[in-house]
């Protein structure tokens, strides 16, 4: 569809005027406290006060209970936890879904199996898989184990192809039923329908944004390390970033500090995990947890994590893919990596490095409202972040 443009007009000098004291004040003025709102910030800094208003703004949506924002700045990690209407405000701990960020653990792992030498990054992906595949590739161009973690990959969006119908079904079944409906579709699933998938294009020379793509790549690795992906990933963070508290799969316990996802309309929803292969990785995690993470990104210490932020391919738009991670520049030139992720369960959340000012902004909430209204409130923040 076209889009439409309103015709440009000539701004009033007054109104100009008007707006940049109402943006000053909004980022530096004196804080107003909205009293149905729970929050720990101590409300002593320019930051917190930036924080604080910037929250105020999100939560004005009626569909938006909780947000927490991680920021480090100059190697100072802080957290900023919101909560609006009855009930507890969220902790350190408590659990939030990070969607497609997922993506970016399993770009680090595929890192780490390349720094031991178990793979190389060009491998064509037969090589790891059980049987033989000559539909895997296009023209004599095979997928490679980097085109899985780039997007580049030509592989089909989806393992399956599932009718309106049959989807309308699956999900009004009751939440038992529709955990066992992702659970029963295991790798060998995934391997049995790859001999169904057909590629349109050369791997590595198209984006095609793709998660089914991120879980071959979970299977592989799974095969390379003879070992359960959550079992891997775990150990690794744990590991080697002292996070605790991040997992793909949660235990019956880990649930109980999981905080209530809603949906679009603001609707509490029933955590239904996909811990099946049918479409996208999934991954969990806390605050504090992410902050550590972001903290390891930034430090660029770890091989794995450093090899994961190597550009691998360039998009159209200028954006530049790493293994897992998207790397761009704002528009005041800033350099970032980043990602977002939203789930079906309640879930939206947003992890923005910059390297260059040794900053990070992390964003968990527990609504469906979409990326984009987390995009903005990131972009105040950095916008307004005095370094």
């Amino acid at each position: 569809m076209r889009k439409l443009y309103a015709p440009y007009k000539k701004p009033n000098p007054l109104s100009a005027i008007i707006f940049l004291v109402l943006t000053i004040q909004f980022c530096f003025g004196q804080t107003y406290q909205d009293s149905t709102l729970k929050s720990n910030n101590p409300l002593k800094t320019s930051l917190d006060s930036l924080v604080q208003r910037s929250a105020e703004h999100y939560l004005k949506s009626s569909i938006t209970f909780d947000l927490s924002i991680g920021i480090i700045k100059e190697d100072l990690a802080q957290q900023y936890h919101f909560h609006r209407g009855a009930g507890n405000l969220s902790r350190t701990n408590t659990i939030f879904g990070l969607g497609s960020i997922a993506k970016t653990f399993v770009g680090i792992m595929l890192a780490q199996a390349a720094i031991e030498k178990k793979v190389n990054l060009d491998d064509d992906i037969r090589k790891y898989l059980p049987e033989d595949y000559p539909n895997l590739q296009y023209k004599g161009h095979p997928v490679r184990l980097v085109n899985l973690a780039n997007h580049t990959s030509a592989l089909p969006s989806m393992s399956r192809d599932y009718d309106e119908k049959y989807l309308d079904r699956i999900t009004r079944l009751p939440s038992t039923a529709f955990r066992e409906f992702y659970s029963v579709y295991t790798a060998d699933s995934l391997f049995h329908d790859m001999h169904k998938f057909t590629l349109d294009t050369v791997p590595g020379t198209k984006f095609r944004y793709n998660g089914n793509a991120m879980m071959v790549l979970i299977a592989v690795l799974e095969r390379v390390y003879h070992q359960p992906y959550n079992d891997l990933i775990t150990s690794f963070l744990k590991d080697q970033m002292g996070m605790k508290n991040t997992k793909p799969q949660l235990s019956a316990k880990d649930e109980q500090r999981l905080i209530p996802g809603h949906d679009e309309h603001g609707k509490a929803l029933p955590f239904i995990p996909d811990y099946g292969y049918r479409a996208a990785p999934s991954m969990f995690s806390t605050l504090d947890d992410m902050l550590k993470f972001a903290s390891a990104n930034l430090n660029n210490k770890n091989s794995a994590i450093a090899l994961s932020h190597k550009m691998t391919f360039t998009r159209p738009n200028g954006m530049r893919m790493g293994l897992g991670w998207m790397m761009g520049k704002e528009e005041n030139g800033l350099s970032y990596l980043m990602h977002t992720g939203r789930d079906g369960c309640g879930f939206t959340a947003l992890c923005y490095l910059y390297p260059e000012k040794k900053t990070a902004i992390i964003i968990l909430v527990n609504d469906s409202s979409g990326q984009d209204r987390l995009a903005e409130l990131k972009d105040i923040l950095i916008n307004n972040i005095r370094f």
